[in-house]
Formats: C-alpha cells, sequence, structure tokens
C-alpha cells in the first residue's frame, strides 16, 4: 500500500497544493473587494482602468503587486536551480507565511495592498507546484486544467489510450481539488473572517505528513516491477519533454 502511494506520491502533493491554491483564491476573493491573488489577469485589467482613469495611486499599488508576483516566480526559480533547498518543503512555509501575514493586516488597507503576502506567496508555489507526473498542471488558478482535462477524455473516448485516461483522470482531480479548496476557503471565510486563513494550514500540514510517509523506504519490487516503474518513468520523461516543447 505505501509503495503505491510513493509511486503516486507527485500527483498526492499537486492535488494538495492544488486545494491550497483553491483555498489562497477564494479567501483573496471574499475578503478583498474581489480581488484574485493567484493570478495577474484581474490586476493587470484594473491597472489600465486606473491608469486611463488617471488614478495614479491605484496604479502604483497594482504595478508592485504585479512586481511582487513576478519576483515570486524569480526567486523560486533561482532557488531551485542556485541552491540544494528542498522546496515542496519550503513552499508549505511559504503558504503558511503567507496566510498569516494577511490575517493580520490591519483593517481599513488597501485591499491589493494587504493581499501582497499572497501574490507572493501562490506565486512562489507556482513555481515549485507546476505539474505532475511529467504533466504541466498549475497549482494555483484552473483554466488550462479544465481545457486539458476536457482534451484528454476526448482524445480517449476517440482513441481508447490508456494514456489518455490517465492524462484525464490527472487533470479532473487537479480541478477537482482546486474546487474543493476554493469551498473549504469559502466555508473558513464565512465562519472564522480573516482568521480563517489558518484553516489553510490544515492541507499545509498534510502536505508535510504525505512528504514524510514518502520517503518511508520500501522492499524493493520484483524484477517486473521495477521494468514496469522505469518504463513509467521514462513516458513521463517524454510527455515532459513534449509539454515543454508545445
Amino acid at each position: 500500500m505505501r509503495k503505491i502511494f510513493q509511486k503516486e506520491l507527485d500527483m498526492i502533493l499537486h492535488w494538495n497544493l492544488t486545494l491550497v491554491g483553491g483555498f489562497l483564491g477564494t479567501y483573496a476573493i471574499l475578503l478583498h473587494a474581489g480581488n484574485f491573488g493567484s493570478a495577474q489577469t484581474g490586476n493587470v485589467m484594473e491597472m489600465a482602468a486606473a491608469l486611463t482613469g488617471k488614478d495614479f495611486a491605484e496604479v502604483g499599488i497594482r504595478f508592485l503587486a504585479f512586481l511582487i508576483f513576478g519576483s515570486a516566480i524569480v526567486i523560486s526559480y533561482l532557488l531551485t536551480n542556485f541552491t540544494r533547498l528542498d522546496m515542496r518543503r519550503l513552499v508549505l512555509w511559504v503558504d503558511a507565511a503567507g496566510l498569516t501575514a494577511t490575517a493580520v493586516m490591519p483593517e481599513g488597507m488597501s485591499a491589493v495592498v494587504s493581499l501582497y503576502p499572497i501574490f507572493f506567496c501562490s506565486a512562489f508555489q507556482w513555481g515549485s507546484y507546476s505539474g505532475a507526473s511529467g504533466y504541466n498542471s498549475a497549482s494555483i488558478f484552473t483554466t488550462n486544467n479544465f481545457k486539458q482535462s476536457l482534451l484528454a477524455w476526448t482524445q480517449y473516448i476517440l482513441t481508447k489510450d490508456p494514456e489518455f485516461r490517465r492524462k484525464g483522470i490527472m487533470y479532473t482531480m487537479t480541478v477537482l481539488s482546486f474546487f474543493a479548496g476554493a469551498c473549504i476557503g469559502c466555508v473558513s471565510v464565512y465562519a472564522y473572517g480573516v482568521y480563517g486563513a489558518f484553516v489553510g494550514f490544515v492541507p499545509l500540514i498534510a502536505a508535510r505528513v504525505f512528504m514524510h510517509i514518502g520517503k518511508i523506504p520500501v522492499l524493493n519490487g520484483t524484477p517486473e516491477e521495477i521494468e514496469e516503474e522505469a518504463e513509467e518513468a521514462l513516458e513521463e520523461a517524454v510527455l515532459l519533454e513534449n509539454d515543454q516543447k508545445i
């Protein structure tokens, strides 16, 4: 059982952190005037509206949010490629810090400014949890995951290729995980207000437990199982390479 868990740990952690991504999304929207802190599309649209409306203070606030989001992506990349830090564990601490900082922001502060910690931690999470088992998949928003889910199931119906079924399951579960996290975020805000942020610690702790279980040694499998695992690893590497080319 533990061996099966370890085999699928990459996907399980991705779904777990996608749930956190959904939580961050609704926590931000419900408490911060409808602002979504896990992407820049809405922020850029609002910045354009502020600029054309000559509200330059708002432009500055939103441009800083833009820079914070971008800096988190760059920092995540640099730490991943030029240090030996365990980025997947570090993300859990950064998310926890971001939720805490947002929860204790003073009342009356600009809705966008009080979201700066979530702009940072969500982008940082995206840098480390951006796919699983060879599939590119964002863990902080869900549009492309929905698209890939639909395409995978369509391809499976047309070809009956089991690889498309696996892909469909992966992306469908990602969408459902995001939605589940969004629902948990809503319930947390309705029940505890700004302090509902601390409910988000539960999936973060769960992710840390999963990581620990994943490192517990298990007995080696049979030669057939080892060969099968090697073939699957090769297939995942090819899938990831093809996705990156696209």
